[in-house]
């Protein structure tokens, strides 16, 4: 049904696509006008042509015998060179990547923003290159990487109306006319299989190889003619054309895929992006365009089902993807988009530069430095007792790249921060640091002792730990009586015994890695003399009986 309501539109410029099949003159360029009611040769030639004689050359390639009559929409093929008309050109609006224009000497000068493509260039863009030009009249072409689009004639005739034909001869490009086309305008395209006319659409063209090509229709309706047949190509319908062989009846382009799944924004690079449910044999086109009507293309990438999009080369800025389907033949899907791919990786993640890494210490004042990053106005920072930080002790934000804990019970802390712009953006979370705080060795007060089989023990300090040990006879430890490193147990047993006296007794913890703990405050160790016991009577009435012997 829409086809049938489609044809009046289409019924003039397809009758111009069959003009090109049987055109008597190929040796120069030809434009097609379209023949208005009441109008003859002469008035044609009057009005279009340099001289009113021109007639006479209309009829002779139109192939028109007297009475020379023609007929309202009949479309006649004029040479170019001898209309009345006013030269126009393509404006570059864009270009990414290798992008140029092929001289009379097949050098390549590099296409930049602002320059014009003229009748006759030709446009080369390089695997990763992309341009977007602008014609009058809101006509816009988008060419893809690897391709060579030439202008065959782009002019505007004493009626207004803008008359252009292009030649694609490999590679992919999307043209988009905005506006319906006037009655006499034309806006075609040739492959070396193929030529392809539109009114007021938006369709994709891409030539796969020597022999063969694809039309799909993103909007609007599109005309196709080879091989001497002539045929419409609606939205959300493609045509493959084969050289040799009349075109075939367009068929369903594949669905559109579902969004990617999006973060709201990207803070670190390469961003990357997974499309959920897709069938093994499907590929994906990815277009990321600097604007959200999508022709000012930045870079595409393709991939098969089940990959990922990885997109490493991304300035700051807000992207808009596209993202389409594209079957086992060839043929691809209506665009998915735009949507959104916030960039925003300035400031990044502060960079600590006096990381613990899980160190084990004795101090309970812990500092961390950073590096202050480009934009970076202030700091976020958060002190936890846990990596997921759901014990938060403290979070501050301060303008200084340092930060010194208060003084911290024995545990396992954990510690991260975020860089902050003058506009409130946050970058991500830097690296978490951690760390693990054990009590110092203490001693207890010691109880007088005896000096024989003196064991001293004190709180453990934890696995893997072993103790410094020190006793000495003054308060200062240069006289030292003992001094014993590597202790693994937490005790000490004189194997000497200790003569009646006041000694001074200290401990330190010793990491694995090397780090040593303040020495605790001296304790005292007394050891007192025995007490007199039945022993020691027995020896001292011996010595007095000798005595009185003695005397």
């Amino acid at each position: 049904m829409l086809l049938k309501n489609q044809t009046g539109k289409l019924f003039f410029f397809l009758l111009v696509l069959l003009s090109f099949s049987v055109s008597p003159c190929r040796s120069e360029t030809l434009i097609p006008i379209i023949v208005k009611d009441g109008s003859n040769l002469t008035h044609i030639a009057r009005d279009y042509c340099n001289s009113r004689d021109d007639w006479k050359i209309l009829a002779r390639i139109n192939r028109i015998n007297p009475p020379f009559t023609v007929y309202p929409g009949q479309t006649l093929q004029v040479p170019l060179s001898l209309l009345l008309t006013e030269k126009l050109f393509a404006k570059v609006d864009s270009v990414s990547g290798g992008v140029f224009v092929l001289k009379n000497d097949n050098t390549l000068i590099p296409l930049k923003k602002g320059d014009h493509v003229r009748p006759g260039q030709t446009v080369v863009t390089e695997e990763d290159g992309f341009a977007f030009l602008i014609f009058p009249d809101n006509r816009y072409t988008r060419l893809a990487g690897g391709t060579r689009f030439s202008m065959t004639y782009l002019v505007r005739l004493t009626d207004d109306s803008m008359k252009a034909e292009f030649f694609l001869e490999k590679g992919r490009i999307v043209h988009s006319v905005k506006s319906r086309l006037k009655r006499n305008e034309t806006f075609f395209t040739k492959t070396p299989v193929s030529v392809t006319g539109v009114r007021g659409t938006e369709f994709r063209m891409k030539v796969t190889g020597g022999n063969a090509n694809i039309i799909e229709t993103i909007k609007g309706i599109v005309g196709v003619q080879a091989s001497g047949k002539t045929i419409a190509v609606e939205k959300g319908k493609g045509l493959k054309v084969i050289a040799g062989e009349p075109p075939r009846q367009p068929r369903d382009l594949p669905p559109s895929p579902p969004l990617p799944r999006l973060a709201s924004v990207y803070k670190t690079l390469p961003v990357v992006l997974t499309v959920p449910g897709l069938e093994a044999t499907t590929s994906l086109r990815l277009r990321v365009a600097t604007d959200s009507e999508g022709m000012h293309t930045a870079f595409e990438q393709l991939i098969k089902a089940g990959q990922q999009f990885t997109l490493m080369a991304l300035e700051d800025r807000t992207y808009y993807g596209y993202l389409t389907q594209i079957d086992e033949r060839h043929f691809e899907s209506l665009p998915t988009g735009p949507f959104e791919i916030r960039v925003r990786t300035v400031p990044s993640a502060p960079i600590i530069t006096d990381s613990l890494e899980g160190k084990t210490l004795f101090k309970k004042n812990i500092s961390h430095k950073w590096l202050r990053g480009a934009e970076a106005g202030k700091f976020f920072i958060q002190l936890a007792r846990d990596r997921n930080f759901k014990t938060i002790i403290e979070e501050k934000i301060q303008e200084e790249s340092e930060y010194t804990t208060a003084e911290l019970t024995p545990g396992e802390y954990y510690f991260r921060l975020q860089a902050i712009a003058d506009d409130g953006f946050h970058s991500n979370f830097s690296r978490v640091d951690s760390w693990k705080i054990v009590e110092q060795p203490s001693l207890d007060n010691f109880e007088p002792v005896t000096g024989k089989n003196v064991v001293l023990r004190w709180e453990s300090m934890g696995d893997g730990i072993v103790y410094d040990f020190q006793v000495a006879k003054d308060k200062e430890f240069h006289s030292l009586i003992v001094d014993k490193s590597g202790l693994v147990e937490p005790s000490f047993q004189f194997i000497d015994y200790l003569e009646p006296a006041n000694y001074y007794v200290r401990v330190r913890g010793v990491l694995s890695d090397g780090q040593v703990s303040p020495w605790t405050p001296y304790q005292v160790l007394t050891i007192e003399q025995e007490p007199f016991g039945i022993l020691d009577a027995g020896v001292a009435l011996f010595f007095l009986t000798c005595l009185v012997i003695i005397l």
